[in-house]
C-alpha cells in the first residue's frame, strides 16, 4: 500500500514538474523555505515550552530530524533546478 502511495507520489511529482515547470518549482522553493522556518521555531519552541528533559530531548531531536529532512528536500530541489542550466553549459 505504502509502495503504492510513493510510486504515485513521484509520478505526479513528475507530471507537475513536466505540466507546470517552474510555477510547481517556486511553490516547492517556498514551501521548503517555509517549512524550515517552522521546524527551527517550533525547535525553540519546543526547548523553552517544556520542563521535563526527556520530552525536550526527544522534541529536539525529532525536530531535528525533520529539519534536516527538509534540508535535504531544499538541496535536492535545487540540484534538479541547476541540472538542466549545468547541461546546457556543458554543450
Amino acid at each position: 500500500m505504502i509502495g503504492r502511495i510513493i510510486v504515485g507520489a513521484h509520478w505526479l511529482d513528475a507530471w507537475l514538474q513536466v505540466h507546470l515547470g517552474r510555477p510547481y518549482r517556486v511553490v516547492l522553493a517556498v514551501g521548503l523555505v517555509v517549512g524550515i522556518s517552522a521546524s527551527i521555531h517550533d525547535l525553540s519552541r519546543s526547548v523553552s515550552s517544556s520542563t521535563n528533559i526527556l520530552k525536550i530531548v526527544g522534541m529536539v531531536l525529532f525536530q531535528l530530524a525533520l529539519l534536516i529532512n527538509q534540508l535535504a528536500q531544499f538541496h535536492e530541489h535545487r540540484q534538479r533546478r541547476r541540472a538542466p542550466k549545468h547541461a546546457k553549459a556543458q554543450d
